[in-house]
């Protein structure tokens, strides 16, 4: 093995990763810190959760009611409304909401274990797949409980199996499990392009673009042709929402509030809390263009170094996690769960990058520090909950703009793919 430069290193890492090992380690400490730490925090178990809400969608489909419908408006995509039926006991809201639990804790602890097999696909030599597989129950114990009771980890699984296919060079099937996302929760839709910068020229995308829309359209097809108006409201619900309050775009708002400099209110819209005060519908209105202008960063900058993006399995989920943070950074709503999408990637990338890791780390602690225990408090602007919102969001802007500098600085050219680190090789080489 040798270096960059064609010398030999001496320090190269010549023992490959078990595979079942260290997905059994991911799947197991995720599992541990479901079970064991998560009854045993600062707040209780169910504060503020979105269980009724499931309950609600899947006992009335229970009982006969068809959704997407106009007298059965639904602001989710149909999959998600599939996952919410998935626990049963719809004739008890209690054990709906233990089930629902559970299935959400299997879930996260698989995308343990397919963040831990992508590390090893990535680093088929030393002990990088190891970090990988015990930062991500790290992430999820920083993250808190509001991983099993909502229903985006169902995304973060998605997302990590989105990651496989492009180190696998699966891109028919990437492309497919971007349509899944879509299906899901509208916002990996982000992530296509990806598919399609790596594919190579336009010749090559017919695929990956049947392989998205088979699986993006299919759940929506028979509610189309039921009510088309009905499955229009799942995106008009969206496209109307405003500026909602723990949003880095209203930070400023919020810091004006906290040093006494300005005010900063809340109203109830859409199913959370919006922010009123000055600015916030210029905020919500800009918006969409802030985020476009993020993502299009990402994808130009990836462009540039797409030669080696192609042979570097290992830096593709340093651009997967721009443009995650791209989305939940300059959006008009941050909801707390969006930072379970980032785990798989952000342990990806926190295994070798300190500054990612050590800054995805304090956002997810800020994010749990906030929510739910101190939310309430946070409507009522008291100065702590304001502060850790202002920071948090500071911090989200600062990795992504740190994660952005990192795409920067991955190399121009296919040389770069030499690196032993990002050299790639058989699950079942020899070891």
């Amino acid at each position: 093995m040798s270096d960059d430069r064609g010398m030999p290193s001496p320090a190269a890492p010549h023992h490959s990763p078990n595979v079942w090992l260290a997905a059994g380690a991911a799947f197991l400490l995720t599992v541990l810190v479901i079970g064991g730490l998560f009854p045993n925090l600062w707040y209780g178990m169910h504060d503020i959760t979105d269980l009724p809400v499931y309950w609600g969608y899947a006992s009335r489909i229970a009982a006969g009611e068809a959704p997407y419908t106009p007298s059965f408006e639904v602001e989710y995509p149909p999959l998600a409304v599939a996952l919410f039926r998935l626990p049963g006991h719809t004739e008890s809201e209690r054990l709906y909401g233990i089930w629902f639990n559970v299935v959400m804790a299997a879930i996260t602890a698989a995308t343990g274990a397919v963040t831990a097999f992508v590390a090893c696909r990535s680093w088929p030599r030393g002990g990088r797949a190891y970090v990988a597989a015990v930062l991500f129950p790290v992430g999820v114990a920083l993250i808190g409980t509001i991983v099993i009771n909502r229903y985006d980890v169902a995304v973060a699984l998605l997302v990590a199996v989105f990651i496989l296919c492009l180190a696998e060079r699966g891109y028919a099937a990437a492309a497919f499990v971007v349509g899944m996302g879509f299906a899901l929760k509208i916002t990996p839709l982000a992530l296509l392009p990806l598919v399609l910068l790596l594919v190579g020229p336009p010749r090559r995308w017919s695929w990956p673009l049947v392989a998205f829309g088979a699986a993006a359209a299919a759940p929506f097809l028979p509610y189309v042709f039921r009510s088309w108006p009905g499955v229009w409201h799942t995106f008009q619900y969206h496209l109307e929402r405003p500026l909602q309050i723990e949003s880095v775009l209203g930070t400023p708002q919020l810091l004006g509030q906290l040093l006494g400099a300005g005010w900063a209110s809340w109203t109830w819209s859409h199913g959370s809390h919006s922010l009123v005060a000055p600015g916030a519908g210029l905020a919500a209105d800009v918006s969409g263009g802030l985020t476009l202008l993020a993502v299009a960063a990402v994808y130009l900058l990836a462009w540039l170094r797409r030669e080696h993006l192609r042979r570097a399995p290992a830096d593709q989920a340093i651009v997967v996690l721009a443009l995650l943070l791209a989305l939940m950074t300059f959006g008009k709503v941050l909801s707390p769960q969006y930072f379970i999408w980032i785990l798989p990637a952000w342990a990806l990338v926190a295994c070798r990058d300190v500054w990612v890791g050590t800054l995805g780390g304090l956002t997810l602690a800020l994010t749990q520090a906030e929510f739910p225990a101190q939310y309430w408090n946070l409507l009522e602007m008291q100065p702590a909950p304001l502060a850790v919102v202002v920071v948090r969001n500071t911090l989200l802007l600062v990795t992504f703009a740190v994660t952005l500098w990192r795409v920067w600085r991955l190399p121009a050219g296919p040389v770069a793919a030499a690196r032993p680190e990002a050299t790639t090789r058989p699950l079942h080489a020899s070891r």
